[in-house]
């Protein structure tokens, strides 16, 4: 989300301010920072770290992934991928031809073995035969992106509509029903954290499409996820991120001035929970997965019948459509 004006010019070039030091905000002022139009960059983070969803923990014996897990699709298209690649963070393997070019189709791989709950093993073939059924169907939700009208609202409710009906078909006994069941709902779950949503039920039908999925076998940090963005801060400029700086709302269209740049005027102003104020001429507002769609609308500023019109004419995108990465 960004906010621009053309009121007043600091010296030198435009002020940017970036609002959130997770890997969108990152990226972002890394950007910025190789083009000689933007010199006065700084991101705001209201934590004491910096990587967001991205975390990983180390005193455990090993690495321990809080957040993000894997790279999706890690491929030559991906700038996740790109990026991990450009710091030496993969291995031969991960950077090899062959696995680029693996076609998972967005799915997750089967795992090579499965137990139930009562610690007794699954066949591989009945896993296999859910696995089909399941994805089959999320292939298929794929076909409404430019529907007129869905059948249901949300890709959680046609999925169970579907296997529903399914299921009506099954002959094996109870025992072996349940266990189908329990394998399909192993991989609703697989499939809210690919879409990084608590339930499937949340993820409407009819955009569901859009996704793109990129090629390659899904890969690891060997030294954890966090090192992707610990490299990206190091490659800013020092003291380009302010740490322990929540904001706490931005005021736009204005004609706010600062001290330092006296004469100067600027178009919006970002305004912290300490009372910090800083006047830019752009703002770039990197939203954390599973902040409310009602306080997004309340850090930018808007009233919430400001925030239900921009959200119904699209000036702004808040999607939690993510994987591990």
């Amino acid at each position: 989300m960004e906010a621009t004006g053309s009121v007043g010019e600091a010296p030198g070039g435009r002020r940017v301010l970036v609002v959130g030091g997770g890997i969108a905000g990152l990226g972002a002022a890394q950007r910025l920072c190789g083009h000689s139009a933007f010199p006065h960059l700084r991101v705001l983070e209201a934590t004491a770290r910096a990587g967001g969803r991205i975390r990983s923990e180390r005193s455990f014996g090993g690495v321990v992934e809080v957040g993000a897990h894997w790279i999706h699709g890690p491929s030559r298209g991906n700038p996740v991928f790109q990026l991990a690649a450009e710091y030496g963070l993969l291995g031969e393997k991960e950077l090899s031809e062959e696995n680029q070019l693996v076609d998972t189709g967005g799915h997750v791989g089967l795992p090579s073995v499965s137990y139930a709950s009562s610690g007794a093993r699954v066949s591989l073939q009945l896993v296999a035969e859910m696995a089909t059924l399941f994805y089959g169907l999320i292939d298929q939700t794929r076909e409404f992106l430019h529907a007129a009208e869905t059948p249901v609202p949300s890709v959680g409710e046609y999925l169970k509509k579907e296997i529903g009906q399914h299921v009506t078909g099954w002959t094996e006994d109870e025992e072996t029903r349940k266990l189908k069941l329990a394998v399909l709902n192993s991989f609703f779950n697989l499939e809210c954290c690919v879409s990084g949503t608590h339930s499937m039920d949340l993820v409407a039908l009819a955009p569901f499409g859009e996704y793109t999925v990129l090629p390659g076998l899904d890969c690891t940090f060997s030294k954890g996820y966090q090192g992707l963005t610990n490299c990206m801060v190091a490659s800013l400029p020092e003291d380009t991120v302010v740490f322990e700086k929540p904001v706490k709302t931005i005021h736009w269209n204005g004609s706010f001035q600062e001290a330092a740049f006296p004469g100067e005027t600027f178009p919006v102003s970002v305004e912290c929970e300490d009372g910090d104020r800083f006047p830019v001429h752009h703002v770039i507002v990197t939203v954390p997965l599973g902040l409310s769609t009602f306080s997004v609308g309340s850090l930018l500023g808007l009233s919430p019948s400001s925030w239900r019109l921009c959200r119904m004419k699209k000036y702004f995108c808040v999607s939690p459509k993510c994987s591990g990465e």
